[in-house]
This record gives structure tokens, C-alpha cells and sequence, in this order.
């Protein structure tokens, strides 16, 4: 009876300390998925090696692939031209490789090593399909004063397990919120959309944000730029000319989001004008385009109006003027002749007027009487 006790014993000493070695998965959807599984520290006889799975598409287990002792396999229930031997008989390796990874096949599988005389040993190995996200950013179309509206939305969509959605807002991280959402869909994937909250304003157009999305499926983080755009109606109107002398044409700039969709143009007291959007055609600049005008531009927000006078001289006028500017220059430089001339004589005439006046003071001598 001792002698029995001690072989039972010996026995379990023995197959207690056959391993199987196994290693959970994950694989992108599409790809190939390597299940790994082998057994160790035993030197008996390997009878078969079966696989089972229970998956997202069948929740019953089932066997789906069979290792025969020399390298044969056998496939039931499906998968075949799917699955194929990619182990070692020899090594007792049973590992196999599962082609086209779906979401369906995601699910648990089990390798069991039938061995002789010790039995069964098995293994269960965890596979998750990863499914990338997909990836973009829509801009809403807030109007300046608007508050607690939706300026931007970043969405990962359909992945799985859910991506995580931040944003890098940069210096406007204490003006604006983020708003995130998850939808799990029928077949296991997830939408995450995170909007960035915030109050609409003018100096928030054209600021750059990023929606920075992280997943297993993805090597990388994956950073999508955008400029918020915020809506607002016309301002600062300004007519200028195309170039500074002779222009050909007027411009009507305007600082608004969209861009004006109409450009009403008026000069006061005159109808005919040359318009072409928001230019003002010259045609040949003369006197006869002297006078005020004024351009009015307008979008689905609002309007706006800026003016300009325009005032031209020609070329007759410029040489009048030259000519009387002239004239005044030589009269007034005659002016400052004649007087610098009269003050040159006076210096001159003191010692003239001395010489006469000794002349004249002579007396006739008295003659004295006989």
C-alpha cells in the first residue's frame, strides 16, 4: 500500500509540474492574430493539440482547429483558409495564426495538449480586436455674443476600445470648457466627441487649436490642427485706391466673417457709377469724379459703411497755380530788393549831406568900411 501512495505521489509531482505557456493578444482589425501557446517540462507522448474558441460571434464554445502528432491539422466549424499551423510538434509548440482579424473574432481561445498517460492540459488566451478611430474635426458657425455655444467638435468615431479626445488650447485653456460624450454601438465600437465650449467673441476667429486623439490601435498620437471661426457682421469699411497716383480703380475693404455677399455704392448727388463688386472703376480721372463716396457692404450678420472724398486736380490747374505761386515769389523777392537797395543809400548818403550843409553854413565876410 506504501509502495502505491508513493507512485500516486511521484505522479502528481509529475504533472504538476507541466506548464503551459500562453500569452493574451491584441490585434488591430484586419491584421493577422498569433495566438501563442506551448507546453514544457514533460517528456511524454503529445497525442493532439485542439483549439476552441468562444467569440463575439459565437458565445458557445467550440472546437475550430485540430494538431495531429505529425504536423497534420484539421479545420471544423468555419475558419478554414483563416487559420493555419504556425508552431512546432517537436517543441510542442501549438501556436496558430488567425488571418483577417474581425470584431466577430474577438473572444476567448483555448489550446489544449492531450498528452499520454499524463491527459489534457489547457490554456486560455484573452484576443481583442483593436479598431482604430476615425478621426476628424467639424467647426460650428457661432455668431460673435454668443454664449456657452459649441465652437468646435473633435470626434473619434467607431473605435474600439473608445479613444481618448483632449484638446491643447494653448493660452485660451482658461477661457474655453470641453464637453465630452461615448456612444457604444451595436457592434462594440465607440464615438467620443468632445466640443469645445467656450463664449463667441471676435478676437476668438482665426485662433488656432488642436484636438489631440490617443488609442491602442495607434502608434502615434494623432493631432488635428484647427482655426475656430467665429461669424460676425461687417466693420471698419475703408475705401483705398489701387496705387497712389493715377489709380485705375477704388477698393471697398471690409472686416467681416463670411465675407460681404453685397456691395451697395453711392455718390452723393450723382447716379452713374462704374462698379464692378467691390471696386470702383475710373475710367479717366478728372474733375468731373470730384465728390463724396460712399460704399456700404453687408452679410447675413449685418452691415456697414465707410465714405471717402475725392477731390481731383488737373493738370491746367497745377500749372495756374505754379504760375501765381511764381509770381508772389518774384514780387516779394523785388519787395526785399528795393528795401535792402533804399537801406544800402542811406548808409551811403550821411557824408553827402554833411559836405552839403558845410558848404551852405559859409556866411558872406562882412567888408569893413573905408
Amino acid at each position: 500500500m506504501f509502495l502505491g501512495v508513493f507512485l500516486i505521489f511521484q505522479c502528481f509531482i509529475k504533472i504538476t509540474s507541466i506548464r503551459i505557456i500562453g500569452h493574451d493578444t491584441s490585434v488591430r482589425l484586419g491584421e493577422s492574430g498569433t495566438f501563442f501557446s506551448q507546453l514544457t517540462d514533460t517528456e511524454e507522448s503529445l497525442s493532439r493539440i485542439i483549439w476552441r474558441k468562444k467569440t463575439r460571434e459565437d458565445p458557445v464554445e467550440k472546437s475550430f482547429f485540430i494538431i495531429l502528432p505529425d504536423g497534420r491539422t484539421e479545420n471544423i466549424n468555419g475558419l478554414k483558409g483563416r487559420i493555419k499551423f504556425i508552431g512546432n510538434i517537436a517543441e510542442k509548440n501549438g501556436s496558430v495564426q488567425l488571418l483577417g482579424m474581425r470584431l466577430l473574432d474577438e473572444g476567448i481561445y483555448t489550446c489544449i495538449f492531450n498528452l499520454f498517460p499524463s491527459g489534457p492540459f489547457e490554456t486560455n488566451i484573452n484576443v481583442t480586436v483593436l479598431v482604430p478611430p476615425e478621426v476628424t474635426v467639424a467647426g460650428a458657425m457661432p455668431v460673435s455674443g454668443d454664449v456657452n455655444v459649441t465652437l468646435a467638435s473633435c470626434f473619434a468615431a467607431n473605435a474600439r476600445p473608445a479613444a481618448k479626445v483632449l484638446w491643447s488650447l494653448g493660452d485660451l485653456h482658461s477661457s474655453l470648457r470641453t464637453e465630452t460624450s461615448h456612444t457604444m454601438h451595436l457592434n462594440g465600437t465607440f464615438t467620443v466627441v468632445s466640443n469645445l465650449v467656450g463664449v463667441a467673441s471676435k478676437d476668438l476667429n482665426q485662433q488656432k487649436v488642436q484636438c489631440v486623439v490617443t488609442h491602442e490601435a495607434l502608434d502615434n498620437k494623432l493631432v488635428l490642427d484647427y482655426s475656430i471661426n467665429i461669424h460676425y457682421p461687417p466693420e471698419s469699411v475703408l475705401i483705398i485706391p489701387d496705387k497712389p497716383t493715377a489709380p485705375k480703380e477704388f477698393q471697398c475693404l471690409v472686416e467681416s466673417n463670411p465675407r460681404p455677399t453685397n456691395y451697395t455704392w453711392t455718390r452723393v448727388n450723382k447716379t452713374t457709377l462704374q462698379l464692378e463688386g467691390n471696386k470702383l472703376l475710373v475710367a479717366k480721372l478728372s474733375p468731373d469724379f470730384n465728390g463724396l463716396y460712399i460704399c456700404k457692404a453687408s452679410n447675413q450678420y449685418g452691415s456697414s459703411s465707410g465714405s471717402l472724398y475725392i477731390h481731383v486736380h488737373t493738370e491746367s490747374s497745377s500749372v495756374c497755380w505754379g504760375l501765381f505761386s511764381f509770381s508772389i515769389i518774384s514780387a516779394v523777392l523785388c519787395l526785399l530788393g528795393y528795401y535792402a537797395f533804399k537801406e544800402w543809400r542811406k548808409k551811403q548818403n550821411p557824408r553827402n549831406e554833411n559836405q552839403g550843409t558845410s558848404a551852405g553854413s559859409q556866411e558872406p565876410q562882412e567888408q569893413p568900411m573905408l
